[in-house]
């Protein structure tokens, strides 16, 4: 079933050769463009046990009611329960009683997160079909799909929504917030678009990587007064938050996520951004930038919380395409560039290689191979066995807090 990943391949290959060189409007690249969206719509709406999150997703829905006679309690013990937002229980609740089927919620986020993407990249580069191939094989297609689809649903969404307020339509984020929160409440954390506002050079990256350092040198005494406040509450937020925050990284994990979330996205962003021609969308990336930035910072000190880097994350790879496409076209610092990129997919193949005991599996078998509707195998819910072994927190000093 793999051959469908290669069919991807070698169409995105070919269009990339021919499409992503024309800088002006194209009518058929854009027919490939969305073509390829459609895709990879399909790709993963209709896969079966692909990725790891899924299969508990899959498990719960199981347990939704056959009647929406029940939604209203339901809502209510999915937020106290699981942390759940209502709109991702309408989802499901609406799926079970109309199809009884979970392909029809995978189907739709892959609508939902895929056609966001693929219009950021219409609007943000000429780079199509080179984004698509990045999309892949750094696996945030397969991410986005598969392992956070509660926010795949509000990334969708929030993208849409910072588009609108950079364009000068800030009335379309605040439209999109409400929805995107309503999904997943990470999505608040896309409020930082609007304190980005500073311009970004060299000293930026400096005070950057201060501030993550700071941030998490500091983190223990901070922490305690996250905790004081979460033990005032109750319910599954607060115990995300207390989770998310007690994970830490010694010295070097703490610089291998800087070096991933920080400074190589800085130096691929800020390269595109001085190759930008377009002055209105060079603004535009500038403050995607600083968004990025502020992010960075977060998820270089405080591991728990690498997840808010998805609402930049796009523009980060449609910043990286740009960045592959020009790298031997322009010889000013190629050594420097040339050196981020090594990094950059040293980083990611680390991903690649994630190893499970449990299993014999690496993080890549999640996706590979392919597995369809077309063949309902229970073999492949040894992923759903690899999962269990991943979320295990093991309790150690060099990756939990310890808060007197």
């Amino acid at each position: 079933m793999s051959i469908f990943y290669i069919i991807f391949i070698l169409l995105a290959v070919y269009w990339s050769f021919r499409y992503d060189g024309i800088e002006e409007f194209d009518s058929h690249k854009e027919h490939r463009l969305w073509l390829l969206c459609i895709y990879l719509i399909c790709l993963s709406g209709f896969s079966y046990g692909l990725g790891a999150d899924k299969f508990t997703y899959l498990e719960e829905f199981n347990y939704y009611p056959d009647s929406l006679s029940e939604l209203g309690d339901y809502i209510q013990l999915n937020i106290m329960l699981k942390g759940q937002m209502p709109l991702w229980t309408i989802v499901n609740a609406v799926c079970k009683v109309v199809f009884n089927s979970f392909y029809a919620v995978q189907l739709l986020e892959s609508a939902a997160i895929n056609i966001a993407v693929c219009y950021m990249v219409s609007r943000y580069t000429h780079r199509y079909f080179l984004f698509l191939l990045i999309y892949f094989f750094t696996l945030q297609y397969f991410v986005f799909n598969t392992e956070v689809m509660r926010e795949g649903f509000a990334l969708s969404f929030i993208l849409f929504g910072i588009h609108g307020y950079l364009s000068g339509k800030k009335w379309l984020y605040f439209v999109m917030l409400p929805i995107a929160l309503m999904f997943h409440v990470s999505a608040a954390i896309s409020f930082l678009i609007l304190f980005s506002r500073f311009s970004v050079s060299w000293k930026t990256l400096a005070y950057a990587f201060i501030m993550a350092f700071s941030l998490w040198l500091f983190g223990d005494i901070m922490l305690q007064r996250v905790v004081t406040v979460a033990l005032g509450g109750i319910g599954a937020f607060v115990m995300k938050v207390l989770l998310y925050s007690f994970q830490t990284t010694n010295l070097f994990g703490f610089l291998r996520f800087a070096l991933t979330y920080l400074v190589f996205p800085f130096i691929i962003m800020y390269t595109a951004l001085l190759m930008e021609p377009s002055e209105e969308l060079r603004m535009k990336k500038e403050r995607i930038m600083a968004f990025m930035v502020l992010l960075g910072i977060i998820a270089s000190a405080m591991v728990g919380f690498i997840r808010f880097f998805n609402y930049v994350q796009i523009f980060y790879l449609i910043a990286l395409a740009d960045f592959v496409y020009t790298l031997f076209r322009i010889e000013k610092h190629l050594i420097i560039r040339l050196g981020t990129l090594a990094g950059t997919v040293f980083f990611i193949a680390l991903t690649y290689l994630n190893y499970y005991n449990s299993t014999d599996t690496y993080f890549y078998h999640f996706f590979y191979p392919y597995t369809c509707i077309l063949n309902e195998d229970n073999s492949v819910y040894f992923r759903a066995t690899a999962h269990n072994e991943a979320l295990e927190l093991d309790v150690k000093d060099d990756n939990v807090r310890e808060i007197e």
